[in-house]
């Protein structure tokens, strides 16, 4: 019915993805070179120290009906000559195959290039430092089989003991070049080979007796999405319509939908697996209307947010939860990490001094988890003397409020369409604005948010004007791309300059800890109106809607420097920042 993870390699994996379990793991049967019958190489290869491991898919369909061997020596051949890819282009030859490992869909694993020298990639990215792992398969189309999930946890471990790799470097193609490889099933998986110790998530506590006595024989209504994923793969709503003890009646969709499959015109439906109404709540119903909630005792909420004011999942809780005050309806929110931090609070505030009661009362980055805002929103409810819910949050186990996702240990799951991965969550606040403008953000491409684009923009100039201001945990690199409506398989609404390849910068992130996202917005839109002048233009209405002020549009266009707009919003964040402190949970 959804997108989930595979239940069973999970249940594989939860006992022995810590640090402990990484010290009883039996070092990896690797098949050599020799006994694959691999040939030399035909190139002088660069030498490099590996620093990290990064995860490749091979991107074509698992064939295990093809000895390990047979599959390495025909690598080799394509990769030592000049060859066509699948795109059309060519691919120069290669000195070796490009990888230093493969997995075969049986699990068994072959020694590649030599390790102490670079790979080879048909992507653009800097080789130099990673060791290169690929497991057979076309991830976004297959499922990764146990065989091979137990052994790249088993080489992972090996080669990050044996070459001294932290196991913090783990990473995924897609985190270093514009690819969707290593797919969605092999990337969702990596961060459980990347901490000891997970955070648990609210909707598995919610199955704890102190929390499920709140749903026993009681009738329930579910908001949630594709994102309402247990670690080990079960969906909540999967696991509450099968519980004998729970009565799920209702499910509520917000943006793009129940599955997280749809950009725009999400409507009403009904889920084929269970049968029950799937009522959309983006659209002309935007919160459970009084009829709905009279079919329910319990309204529950269980999406991943990431971070943002502009998110709409946000507003979605809010709306569900101010309907449940009026109607008298107990509200559950199960918590689930900030994926950009709950630590960082930045950006202008539209309704500032006054009770945090709704999203205009946020700043854009207001480093919360959903269950604090739910609280906050909920006490300074009461303080303005307005309705409030009988809210109970389910609080997260072993978290840091300062952890981004990939230290959780819990598989990223796009929480919409161009949410591909942190990266896009991390520069999220900051590239948004752009859709204030007539200037691309970089979607309908599989590195959106992370792109700025116009066919005007002189590619060389804007990168080297951005890297004079020296900002924080960022540089800019010249760079192009062709948007497209479709974005790894989903049709997204009509980007920018579709179908056109125009020229960009790309943001790159050098620190994350040192990135004032908002900031950094501010000086991307000085400096497109600074470079492009005669080109500009604002959309009004949306820029104004993401930043809630018209301050930050009129006071550039009056040629007010960067740093002068941002300091218009210091005081309003400080006392935001002591509001927000009373109801923090971690």
């Amino acid at each position: 019915m959804f997108k989930t993870l595979t239940k069973y390699i999970f249940l594989l994996v939860l006992f022995n993805c810590s640090l402990l379990a990484q010290n009883t793991l039996t070092n990896p049967e690797i098949i050599s070179r020799e006994e694959w019958g691999a040939k030399d190489p035909v190139l002088k290869m660069i030498p490099h120290t590996p620093r990290f491991i990064t995860i490749h898919h091979s991107g074509m369909p698992q064939k295990p009906e093809l000895p390990i061997e047979e599959k390495l020596r025909g690598l080799q051949n394509f990769s030592q000559k000049d060859s066509k890819l699948a795109s059309g282009k060519t691919k120069k030859a290669w000195a070796d195959v490009p990888y230093h490992f493969y997995i075969s869909t049986n699990g068994k694993i072959a020694e590649g290039r030599d390790v102490n020298y670079q790979g080879d990639s048909n992507t653009d990215y800097d080789l130099k430092g990673h060791l290169l792992i690929v497991v057979e398969g076309n991830f976004n189309n297959e499922e990764v089989l146990p065989e091979q999930w137990n052994s790249l946890k088993q080489l992972v471990y090996h080669v990050s003991e044996k070459y001294s790799i932290p196991l913090s470097t783990v990473s995924g193609h897609k985190d270093q070049a514009e690819t969707s490889c290593p797919g969605d099933d092999l990337y969702r998986r990596l961060p459980l080979l990347k901490t000891d110790k997970r955070v648990r998530i609210g909707a598995e506590r919610l199955f704890e007796k102190e929390y499920f006595q709140l749903l026993k024989g009681k009738r329930i209504g579910l908001i949630t999405n594709h994102t309402g994923i247990l670690p080990d793969g079960q969906h909540l709503v999967d696991l509450l319509s099968k519980n004998p003890q729970t009565d799920l009646k209702l499910l509520f969709g917000p943006e793009h939908g129940i599955r997280g499959e749809q950009d725009t015109h999400v409507s009403d439906s009904k889920d084929i697996a269970t049968g029950l109404p799937v009522i959309s709540l983006y659209g002309k119903t935007q919160r459970p209307t009084p009829e709905m909630l009279e079919q329910i005792d319990v309204l529950i909420f269980d999406i991943q947010d990431i971070g943002a004011r502009y998110y709409t999942y946000i507003r979605t809780m809010l709306f569900a939860m101010e309907a449940a005050a009026e109607n008298k309806i107990p509200y559950i929110v199960l918590d689930r990490p900030n994926p950009i931090n709950a630590i960082t609070v930045a950006g202008p505030i539209g309704t500032p001094f006054k009770p945090v009661t709704n999203i205009e009362s946020l700043p854009v980055v207001h480093g919360m988890s959903i269950g604090e805002m739910a609280t906050m929103f909920n006490k300074e409810r009461e303080r303005a003397g307005r309705s409030t819910a009988e809210l109970t949050v389910v609080p997260l186990e072993n978290y840091n409020r300062s952890s981004y996702f990939d230290k959780t240990g819990l598989p990223w799951i796009k929480p919409s369409p161009n949410m591909l991965r942190l990266t896009t969550a991390l520069l999220y606040p900051a590239t948004c604005l752009l859709e204030g403008t007539n200037f691309s953000e970089g979607r309908g491409t599989l590195k959106p948010f992370e792109f700025i684009g116009a066919p005007w923009i002189r590619a060389e100039e804007l990168s080297s004007l951005l890297n004079s201001y020296k900002l924080p945990g960022v540089k800019f690199r010249p760079a192009s791309f062709k948007p497209d409506s479709i974005v790894e398989g989903i049709k997204i609404y009509p980007p920018k300059f579709v179908g056109e390849e125009i020229p960009a910068v790309e943001i790159l992130i050098t620190n994350r800890d040192e990135i004032n996202s908002v900031d950094l917005g501010i000086y991307i839109l000085h400096a497109l109106k600074t470079q492009y002048l005669d080109e500009f233009e604002w959309k009004e209405k949306r820029i104004d809607h993401l930043l809630k002020t018209s301050n930050v549009r009129e006071l550039l266009d009056n040629g007010e420097s960067p740093e002068n707009v941002s300091r218009n919003w210091k005081e309003e964040l400080e006392y935001f920042q002591k509001q927000r402190e009373k109801y923090l949970l971690y």
